[in-house]
């Protein structure tokens, strides 16, 4: 009789396995599901209130402003604003340069 109770619950171990092993991974989807959803939504948020907190900051800027104040500096120091437009185009150009060698 023990031999029957043995088989009994032997067969029944698996049975119960693997349909518990599907549920659970089930149950372990769900969760990661889950998590990725809200940590997915928590990121989208905060860009969105980091794009809308710089876009509110360049909104406030005068660029019309700036430009007049450029203008009176290159006017005014035109050696200096010649030389530091000649140093960005040629940082400008190596870097540019660097990128072409990369995909060859």
């Amino acid at each position: 009789m023990e031999e029957t109770t043995t088989g009994t619950s032997g067969t029944t171990g698996p049975g119960t396995e693997s349909g518990g092993g599907a549920g659970d991974a089930s149950s372990r989807f769900g969760k990661a599901k889950d998590y990725a959803k809200d940590k997915y939504d928590a990121a989208s948020d905060a860009m969105k209130n980091q794009y809308n907190r710089m876009r509110e900051r360049v909104d406030d800027v005068d660029f019309g402003a700036i430009a007049d104040q450029v203008r009176s500096y290159v006017r005014s120091n035109p050696g200096k604003a010649l030389l530091i437009s000649v140093g960005a185009g040629f940082l400008i150009g190596l870097l540019l340069r660097r990128g072409d060698d990369d995909e060859d």
